[in-house]
């Protein structure tokens, strides 16, 4: 595959660091005449042209958890024209008679700490939550829903109900934040979504939030690409 990021200087390096993390292999710089670095099967240019074997996890992964985005995409098998995928219309609702009082209270509040990125996450204009003598509902989801997303909003929403019931107490206090998908992924982790059965769960709610989800910065501090 040939992915073109059109990047040089400070972003190629950026760029070779989260290759280096993805594949979980060093960086290797090549010098003159090439000025290209090596990341195991890979070779990123000067002008941060990706080339190796065709990788497409890897490509999702620099753009949903790296905001690296290609102007230009190259495979050498191409992706089979996928069929169109069946789209729900999701609404989330739970029993009222599932919560207390005070877990009712503690989910807002959960909800309104972290309102700005949950919005964010869901392409969302509001987050309300709906409260009748019978049913708690979400109405959220703006469009229609992927069957992946159907699971992984519907784990989301849950998530955040078990929380709630467990809390004694919660700050609804919304902080503000620098890096988005290292907060988010933050707060993923403490609702449960961890490990790699949850990794696509977690690519779907960091895809629209900008930053970088390995580092608090933005960037890898501890270890430097350097020509």
């Amino acid at each position: 595959m040939q992915i073109n990021y059109n990047v040089t200087g400070s972003k190629r390096k950026e760029l070779v660091s989260a290759i280096s993390q993805a594949l979980n292999a060093s960086a290797k710089y090549l010098g003159a005449p090439t000025f290209a670095y090596e990341v195991a099967d890979y070779c990123i240019d000067k002008n941060g042209v990706l080339n190796g074997p065709d990788n497409y996890e890897l490509v999702e992964d620099l753009l949903g958890l790296h905001d690296l985005k290609a102007i230009e995409e190259e495979y050498d098998t191409p992706l089979p024209q996928a069929e169109l995928e069946d789209t729900i219309g999701l609404i989330i609702q739970m029993p009222r008679t599932d919560f207390t009082d005070t877990a009712l209270e503690n989910l807002k509040g959960l909800v309104e700490s972290k309102a700005v990125l949950i919005k964010k996450a869901l392409g969302a204009d509001s987050i309300p939550i709906n409260v009748s003598d019978e049913l708690i509902t979400f109405p959220w989801f703006q469009g229609e829903c992927s069957a992946e997303e159907v699971k992984t909003y519907t784990h989301f929403v849950t998530a955040l109900c078990e929380m709630a019931k467990k809390q004694t107490r919660v700050n609804s206090t919304e902080k503000p934040v620098e890096n988005e998908k290292y907060a988010f992924r933050c707060f993923l982790l403490r609702l449960g979504f961890i490990g790699s059965e949850y990794k696509m769960e977690r690519k779907i709610l960091l895809s629209k939030l900008s930053g970088s989800s390995a580092f608090k910065s933005g960037t890898a501090k501890h270890e430097e690409v350097s020509e």
